[in-house]
């Protein structure tokens, strides 16, 4: 029971994180005979002759092994208060903590970090109230809200590995396409449970650094309600069918972690994810876009905007996708007339 609740938790947490895919071909030249196409955080469009395999391991793919990932200072020309900003990924392997000097100057230089959201800070009404959004309290159960083939699918897959009981038909629906995607994800060897804002938060805490959150739990949980049940069906069925062929689905995971690295954040950008959707999907996805990532980057950048005003210096290390494409949190610093450099390119 432990188990399962702590799979729950993280699994919703984690979920306005879940990324989608974004089908660019790329190049492999491992020899595992896996053509690959680069996507979002645990979701990508693979294929690979080596289907029978239970697990695979990422390292056995990663290119990149001296991470060099995308940096921005803001500078608010008038005052010359500056921060910085840090985008990662949410999840980890062994070469994704060494960070370059220009990355770990910008920590040294700053006054404290900034994360996404500090659940250290939440309150017990708001842990509650957290929770209580992760079940269905209308009478009604997952069944209601997904498709029999897909419920019946992805039961037997919860059930098969584990992560299901009684109490699972009271957890919505994006609770179901979270479990089933950390389900996959766990068959990846060798990815490292801590994460890099994670890495830098325990940093700050022995140097004495305060840590705030950007945001607070409403909006996790306004996010982690974003999808409709269509498109929650959709990526609960299309995960399950990605990860049947785990060699592919590591292979891709490398592939994101290798983009990161060398500060490719285009790729990832959000808003072409789940790019295998049906057209009739496309207005419940922009309007997944528009609460998950959109007005996020709007209230993201206000709440930074507040920082410079103040004079903070900080360093914020907050999900990479945030800065991809044309809609990022640099983006919109640099029309509001920020100055917005990135430091990795100088």
């Amino acid at each position: 029971m432990g188990r399962f609740f702590a799979a729950v938790t993280a699994a919703l947490i984690a979920f306005s994180a879940v990324s989608c895919s974004h089908q660019i071909n790329v190049d492999d030249d491992n020899d595992n005979n896996v053509q690959t196409t680069v996507t979002g955080e645990g979701e990508k469009e693979t294929t690979s002759d080596n289907t029978n395999k239970d697990s695979d391991d990422i390292n056995s793919y990663i290119k990149v092994k001296e991470a060099k990932p995308a940096v921005w200072k803001v500078t608010d020309t008038k005052t010359g208060s500056e921060l910085y900003m840090l985008g990662i990924l949410r999840f980890a392997t062994e070469y994704t903590f060494a960070m370059p000097d220009y990355v770990n100057e910008l920590y040294d230089k700053s006054s404290g970090i900034v994360i996404e959201t500090d659940g250290a800070d939440m309150t017990k009404e708001q842990w509650d109230e957290f929770y209580n959004q992760m079940f269905y309290n209308d009478g009604t159960t997952v069944k209601d809200h997904i498709s029999k083939e897909t419920y019946e699918k992805a039961k037997k897959f919860l059930q098969d590995n584990f992560y299901y009981n009684e109490m699972s038909e009271n957890i919505i629906a994006n609770g179901w396409a979270s479990q089933v995607n950390a389900i996959i994800i766990n068959r990846v060897k060798n990815l490292v449970m801590e994460t890099l804002d994670a890495s830098f938060t325990g940093k700050a805490k022995i140097d004495g650094k305060p840590i705030l959150g950007l945001e607070d739990m409403s909006t996790q949980t306004k996010s982690m309600n974003a999808c409709s049940d269509e498109l929650t069906d959709f990526m609960i069925s299309d995960t399950m069918r990605r990860g049947e062929d785990i060699s592919a689905f590591t292979a891709n995971l490398a592939d994101q972690h290798d983009s990161w690295a060398k500060g490719d954040v285009d790729v990832l950008d959000e808003e072409y994810y789940w790019g295998d959707r049906s057209s009739e999907l496309d207005d419940d996805y922009a309007a997944y876009l528009k609460v998950n990532l959109y007005e996020r980057n709007e209230n993201m950048a206000e709440k930074i905007e507040g920082f410079l005003e103040n004079g903070d210096n900080y360093f914020i290390v907050i999900g990479v996708t945030h800065f991809s494409g044309k809609n990022g949190i640099d983006d919109i610093l640099e029309e509001k007339g920020y100055k917005v450099e990135r430091i990795d390119r100088q």
